[in-house]
């Protein structure tokens, strides 16, 4: 990521976030943990809300583009979705606190939730339009895109926090993501 004074409170901030949760970190944490005065975060944000805010932009930009390096035009629908499943699964992995913040903390103040939720809404949107294409391609069952978007990153998602706060169980994303993308994409029934 940046190394810059910003970067350095980014990781700091993951770091803290992650470990205390929003309510217990301070700015004195981060500041501490970054090595830098706390009027250098005051500097850069005004609050330790708009702190959290720019670390789940950040954060999902980030999935944004790992997702869509795995992408390819030529791909069919239901191929983009897999991928697009596989790869937040790997994501999360990689990026194991971020994923805590993301996933335990967000969903707190009713404005966190709002820009959390509009932030989101442009990942989505591209597992939208697998989705939809894979229905117009005739793979999927005709269903309301959104709601099945929405359905698979909270799917995905929960069960990468599942394994990721597990004291018993290793996170091994290819495990997780097959067992993840069998069933979301054929559904638990048996045939």
């Amino acid at each position: 990521m940046r190394q810059d004074k910003t970067g350095l409170i980014f990781q700091a901030a993951i770091d803290i976030f992650s470990d205390r949760g929003f309510d217990r970190a301070t700015m004195d944490d981060i500041a501490a943990r970054a090595n830098v005065a706390k009027g250098t975060i005051y500097y850069h944000f005004k609050s330790k809300e708009d702190l959290f805010l720019f670390l789940v932009e950040e954060g999902i930009d980030l999935l944004r583009e790992s997702v869509n390096e795995q992408i390819r035009p030529e791909m069919n629908g239901k191929d983009k979705l897999e991928t697009a499943i596989r790869q937040q699964i790997r994501f999360f992995g990689e990026y194991r606190d971020f994923c805590i913040i993301l996933l335990r903390e967000a969903w707190g103040a009713e404005q966190r939730q709002k820009e959390f939720r509009k932030m989101l809404t442009q990942y989505t949107k591209s597992i939208e339009e697998y989705i939809r294409q894979a229905v117009e391609e005739g793979d999927f069952l005709q269903i309301e895109p959104e709601s099945a978007a929405w359905t698979v990153f909270g799917g995905a998602s929960i069960a990468s926090l599942h394994l990721l706060l597990s004291k018993h169980r290793e996170y091994k994303d290819e495990e997780l993501a097959n067992v993840v993308t069998t069933i979301l994409m054929q559904g638990l029934q048996a045939k």
